[in-house]
């Protein structure tokens, strides 16, 4: 046996609940569980590491089921304007000045950032999402389902007006379903790697191209994962392109791209009608609260989304938007704004939200045969939280146990001390094991202040509101 943590409190998020076990004990072979249940049917004399769990909760690593860390460099960079600027007047200028360098480094960062904050599962989805896999994930040993990013629209959009079609550019999308297409036979040998088609979005892509995307995925028993309906931006393109009465929804159905098959992400330009569509459908969500907080002032339909019985996850997105990819923290928000835009203090409640950060975005992704639970044979991808870190206390067992709703609503990132990965230990009492992650630091803010420099003049060249608040001294 290799590792045993022992006289911990479990959330196994096992059957329909959490799956609570007091006093409990989870044991690893050969990176995958061996024993988890109740600490007094265990002896853990044969294992080789044994970690003391008491005073910590262990649970299921989280899934951050939809992230862009290669924008991590831009945090800070393009918040706080109106969702109509966002992309190409706040995000576009300092974004065409990265480098592919720039994107790794921004990647490092932004998945060890959130490996030490407890995901131990990325959706990575990114252009040339390969060299991430290799140069970032992989070496730090971090479970990735790699996302090709494909789309037919120019990186340069800066110069185009809200209701100007983007124009398409045939032979790009086909170069990124190339590499999507190459990611199944690059990494069919890799446990820590799974492959998946990323068509961006309705608005980024032509019917024709999406229909080729369909196609390979069926060909590779894949699902595909697609940015829909979100917002103003895209609601735009599409009645230009394809009529007044259109929308993204409208289109895909009309298409038959409303499937099991498909991840829809943000969603929240969604109707109610259309939202019990996609769950008659089985399409899953995904939704992003903090980034389409910041980005779209708006609220992503996860309790809607769920309550009708649709399948769910949660995501971080791109630290542009949100800031941050610490999915404690993302919980604690998709919980709080479902209850406020609800009106509603009982909507997605702590204990809903743990589960869609561990075994329902597990399900999202076709995955949860081998993670987002704790079960006998499963991968052994866990973490431990300290429920007497400052933010975490008081924990309480009688009459009922605080410690899952201090997990979502007071804990962060900060609190959480062990992360294995396939049995492997990334983090070990809040230090990670085998990286320098200051030089990663140092490395990503010199790379970030050139980038900023660099797309200074084109910046304000767009003339973006925060142009105007930066002269004004607010920045």
């Amino acid at each position: 046996m290799d590792t045993a943590i022992v006289d911990t409190t479990l959330l196994t998020m096992r059957d329909d609940r959490l799956g609570i076990v007091e006093e409990g004990s989870i044991a690893i072979d050969d990176g995958r569980i061996a024993y988890v249940g109740p600490a007094f049917e265990f002896d853990p004399a044969a294992a080789r590491t044994v970690i003391d769990g008491r005073e910590r909760v262990t649970l299921p690593g989280l899934v951050n089921a939809h992230t862009h860390t290669g924008q991590t460099l831009l945090r800070g960079g393009a918040q706080d304007v109106p969702e109509i600027e966002w992309m190409n007047e706040a995000l576009g200028p300092f974004a065409a000045r990265m480098t592919t360098e720039d994107r790794i480094a921004g990647a490092k960062l932004g998945v060890l950032e959130s490996l030490s904050a407890g995901t131990t599962t990325f959706v990575e989805y990114a252009s040339d999402v390969a060299t991430l896999v290799d140069e970032v994930y992989l070496p730090y040993g971090a479970r990735v389902v790699a996302t090709e990013t494909i789309n037919e629209v120019p990186d340069d959009r800066t110069g185009l007006g809200p209701r100007e079609l983007y124009p398409f550019d045939r032979e790009k999308g086909r170069e990124g379903l190339d590499r999507a297409n190459a990611l199944f036979d690059g990494y069919s040998e890799e446990p820590l790697v799974t492959a998946m088609y990323g068509p961006q979005a309705l608005d980024m892509i032509s019917l024709d191209l999406l229909d080729s995307v369909r196609a390979a995925a069926r060909d590779r028993d894949s699902k595909v994962h697609m940015h829909v309906a979100q917002g103003g931006r895209e609601r735009r393109q599409i009645e230009e392109r394809y009529g007044d009465d259109a929308t993204t929804v409208s289109v895909l159905a009309e298409h038959d791209v409303l499937s099991e098959s498909l991840i829809a992400t943000h969603c929240h330009g969604t109707t109610a009608d259309e939202r019990a569509r996609m769950v008659d459908a089985g399409v899953s969500m995904v939704g992003c609260p903090s980034s389409i907080g910041a980005i779209d002032g708006a609220v992503p339909p996860l309790h809607h989304y769920t309550s009708l019985g649709g399948t769910a996850g949660i995501g971080t997105d791109q630290a542009p938007g949100p800031g941050h990819h610490d999915l404690l923290r993302e919980t604690r928000t998709a919980s709080l704004l479902s209850k406020t835009e609800q009106g509603d203090p009982t909507a997605l409640p702590a204990w809903e939200a743990l589960r869609l950060a561990t075994i329902e975005g597990a399900r999202v992704l076709g995955l949860e045969d081998r993670i987002g639970s704790l079960a006998v044979g499963k991968r052994a991808d866990l973490i431990t939280v300290d429920t007497r870190a400052l933010g975490s206390v008081p924990t309480v067992t009688d009459p009922f146990r605080t410690v899952v709703p201090n997990l979502v609503y007071s804990a962060t990132g900060a609190a959480v001390r062990d992360v294995l990965v396939e049995g492997e230990p990334i983090v070990r009492d809040s230090e990670f094991t085998a990286t320098d992650s200051r030089t990663v630091v140092d490395e990503a803010n010199e790379r970030a202040i050139r980038v900023f420099r660099d797309g200074a003049d084109d910046w304000r060249e767009t003339g973006s509101e925060l142009v105007e608040r930066a002269d004004q001294g607010w920045l």
